[in-house]
């Protein structure tokens, strides 16, 4: 049977989202974004045009179809998608639900863009897939036609925002006296409470809890002196994870109903997983408190994305590296007939740091992470592996990842960021052979941690000594053989880390990966989490 559709497309997410300095903004911003179809799409519009319309079976429905169960059927919903789908009966109800929905886009919330295509799809499996994959094209074809203006543009008549990007078209009070703000950041901020309630109910079933997420960025325990604190240390990480190879898993479900329990699937497995990383902070909250400076029940985290395959939080700069390798392990656990490999990218940032600047180093290392990981499936021959990446971004960065690094991080020997690294589910054993595991470098850096303990008496080298190292690393050959010689005769060593015995010698080794070969130290990396490592969170 041969129907009518309507494939919707959320453009620009990302953009859309992270365009604005302030938090409360980026939450109602992926508030609306992960709200649009489901509220204002479907309830909002196709319920107000078409009542007997259904609009949630496709949650639940597992069997194939080969007729509409109304006039009016959303097919899914997922990844800033969806498709809705009539009878032939109803061909005039398809312009109504796309003039209805985005005029009522436009005006709720400006600066939001959403791409429309409209086809026919057999709903019989055999053509389904193919049907579908057209109405893709079409949409991603439509992407290059004109989108009108409608906000003001920026001229050297007008004022800038001050909290985003865009052109200031009114003025509001914040508390703290009247500015000059745009339109689309007034509806993104005033999402928030909307946002808070429903981030309460997903991950603890209710409104009425003690635990408090942060509203405000300098609200994740920072330590903002050294007076009350053990570090000083005054940074926020923005982490953002994405799965790997999700489209081709999509592409490939067979049939409309395949589709549309995998998007359900997706979407609860990675809300599954984030509440667990929420209820692991909330055990170790003892830990923390010792180490940041948290008001009473405050979270050190705020999600913003947790959405299909998608998650972006920010999160209190010492508890990153770990929470989002706890929270890939989780994904990667296969609870239910669901694992999601992933990638993950953090971007270590000043409190003060652009925000949108620094999202955009955290997926640029996400997308370095996903690089790392083809070239290591093809060259071991495996179909799925997850990786991570990171950086500490200080001052003035360099606009691309390979500048920074190339700035940041180049030595007179080779390359002192040894990232990507590889991170395994809980269970798993790693051999020898895989040196870039996630697991070596925390272990590296914990033995690096041991030396700042007065009480330490052990054979590693002493905590200014590690300290030196990094110095050393950016020196010549003869520097770094004095420094090893150094340790030898007093009797100290580096870290001992299985698969690692050629950097304890040398300090670098040649690393093959793919087609390239090239001198690399992961000391520095480990040098850099000394500080972003809490003991007692592993």
């Amino acid at each position: 049977m041969q129907v009518n559709a309507i494939l919707f497309d959320v453009q620009s997410i990302q953009k859309y989202i992270f365009a604005n300095n302030k938090l409360k903004a980026n939450v109602g911003a992926s508030y609306i974004v992960d709200r649009l179809f489901e509220d204002v799409l479907c309830k909002d519009v196709i319920l107000k045009l078409e009542s007997g319309a259904d609009i949630i079976s496709w949650k639940t429905r597992r069997d194939s179809i080969t007729s509409l169960p109304a006039s009016v059927y959303v097919a899914y919903i997922g990844g800033g998608k969806a498709l809705i789908l009539t009878d032939n009966d109803r061909v005039n109800m398809i312009e109504d639900i796309i003039k209805t929905f985005t005029s009522q886009v436009l005006t709720q919330y400006p600066g939001l863009k959403v791409g429309v295509t409209t086809g026919l799809v057999t709903l019989e499996k055999d053509q389904f897939k193919s049907d579908e994959r057209q109405l893709f094209k079409q949409l991603k074809d439509n992407q290059y036609t004109l989108n009108p203006i409608l906000r003001p543009a920026n001229t050297g008549l007008t004022t800038i925002c001050d909290y985003s990007g865009d052109t200031a078209d009114t003025v509001v009070n914040f508390g703290d006296g009247e500015r000059l703000v745009a339109t689309s950041f007034i509806s993104k901020y005033n999402a928030f409470e909307a946002a808070n309630a429903r981030l309460k109910k997903d991950l603890f079933g209710t409104e009425d809890i003690e635990w408090v997420f942060p509203s405000e960025f300098d609200e994740l325990g920072q330590n903002k002196s050294t007076e009350n604190s053990k570090t000083g240390i005054n940074d926020i990480a923005i982490v953002h994870i994405d799965g790997n190879n999700m489209g081709a898993r999509f592409i490939s479900c067979d049939g409309l109903e395949e589709r549309s329990a995998l998007s359900e699937k997706v979407a609860t497995k990675t809300l599954e997983s984030f509440k667990a990383l929420i209820q692991w902070i909330i055990d170790k909250y003892d830990v923390l408190t010792n180490n940041l400076e948290l008001k009473e029940k405050m979270l050190p985290i705020r999600p913003i994305i947790v959405g299909g395959d998608d998650i972006t939080f920010v999160c209190n700069a010492r508890i990153a590296v770990q929470s989002a390798h706890f929270l890939m392990q989780e994904l990667l656990s296969d609870n239910n007939g669901m694992a999601i490999d992933s990638c993950a990218g953090i971007a270590v940032t000043p409190t003060s740091y652009p925000f949108f600047r620094g999202y955009q180093m955290a997926e640029q290392l996400c997308d370095s992470a996903k690089a790392k990981m083809r070239t290591y499936n093809k060259d071991n021959e495996v179909n799925e592996s997850c990786w991570l990446d990171f950086a500490f971004l200080h001052g003035e960065t360099a606009p691309t990842l390979e500048q920074f690094f190339a700035n940041e991080y180049s030595s007179l020997t080779g390359n002192m960021h040894y990232g990507p690294y590889h991170v395994y589910n809980v269970d798993a054993s790693i051999t020898e052979k895989d040196i870039f595991a996630l697991t070596k470098l925390l272990e590296c850096t914990h033995q690096f941690n041991l030396s700042k303990e007065k009480t330490y008496k052990g054979e590693l080298l002493a905590h200014n000594k590690i300290k030196e190292l990094r110095s050393v690393l950016q020196d010549n050959q003869h520097i770094q053989d004095l420094f090893i010689e150094q340790l030898e005769k007093n009797g100290k060593r580096l870290p001992d880390i299985v698969g690692w015995d050629g950097f304890a010698k040398r300090l670098w080794n040649e690393v093959k990966m793919g087609d390239t070969r090239e001198l690399k130290t992961p000391y520095v990396d480990a040098i850099e989490l000394m500080d972003y490592i809490l003991p007692g969170l592993e």
